[in-house]
């Protein structure tokens, strides 16, 4: 019964953030869930919290930005910082058509998100175990991927340095802040004009089933990442470039 209220719950909440999730697609998160919540009472995947907050706090709220995501062809993907898989392979579950790569410097995370990756019977994902300071420099992984998205890692211009090494341009970069997000968007203006990447839209809303309030940002690549971004290991969040001062019409 509990199992049911639940599943029952996840779809509810997914329809009040305007993503309606599938039978088949709906059975995958909640397999997904059920082996987090497992690990988690070995292994420290996520700060605990009960069934309905894990389902509302990573799953329901990894969805939000779900409708930003573009429908193209070939579109790869890259989660910085995804943790136990969040937004990056929640996403993977509702588009399977996407190439989704997911990044995370803890290893015991990575174990576990290949276990959840085997599971699901999920292809075209690919776990990359390691820093964002690192994998931007390799020709492989740099200017590669049409979207970044990044769910409450560290300070906005910070998440910006390492995102849009990543980036084509046009690409997107999709950041999930909580309530200090909008303080952080006008102390990343410096930030973005250094790395090539230009504000495009916002969005605010409660979590549903709390009073929690969330902020999505989706920023825009414009121009080429100079080469020396991002700087070296630790650099972008002792020094971050929200300090810089930008000249104006820059």
């Amino acid at each position: 019964m509990g199992n049911r209220i639940h599943m029952a719950k996840l779809a509810e909440w997914c329809e009040e953030i305007g993503v309606p999730v599938g039978e088949k697609e709906l059975s995958r998160i909640f397999t997904y869930f059920e082996e987090l919540s497992g690990w988690n009472q070995k292994v420290n995947l996520v700060a605990k919290a009960t069934d309905e907050e894990i389902l509302r706090k990573h799953f329901v709220d990894s969805l939000t930005c779900l409708p930003f995501i573009p429908e193209q062809q070939s579109l790869r993907l890259l989660d910085i910082g995804t943790g136990a898989g969040f937004p990056g392979l929640v996403l993977k579950v509702m588009r399977p058509d996407v190439v989704v790569h997911l990044l995370e410097s803890s290893g015991k995370k990575c174990f576990f998100l290949k276990h959840v990756i085997s599971t699901l019977k999920l292809d075209g994902v690919e776990i990359l175990n390691g820093r964002a300071e690192h994998f931007a420099h390799i020709d492989e992984y740099r200017h590669k991927y049409d979207v970044v998205v990044c769910r409450a890692v560290a300070h906005l211009s910070v998440g910006c340095e390492y995102a849009f090494p990543f980036l084509r341009t046009d690409g997107l970069f999709i950041a999930q802040k909580g309530p200090s997000g909008m303080n952080e968007l006008e102390e990343a203006s410096g930030a973005l004009a250094v790395l090539g990447g230009e504000f495009k839209e916002s969005r605010e809303f409660l979590l549903p089933g709390g009073e929690e309030k969330r902020l999505i940002f989706v920023f825009r690549k414009k121009n080429a990442t100079p080469p020396e971004y991002p700087r070296r290991e630790g650099v972008p969040s002792k020094k971050p470039l929200h300090g810089i001062n930008v000249p104006r019409g820059t």
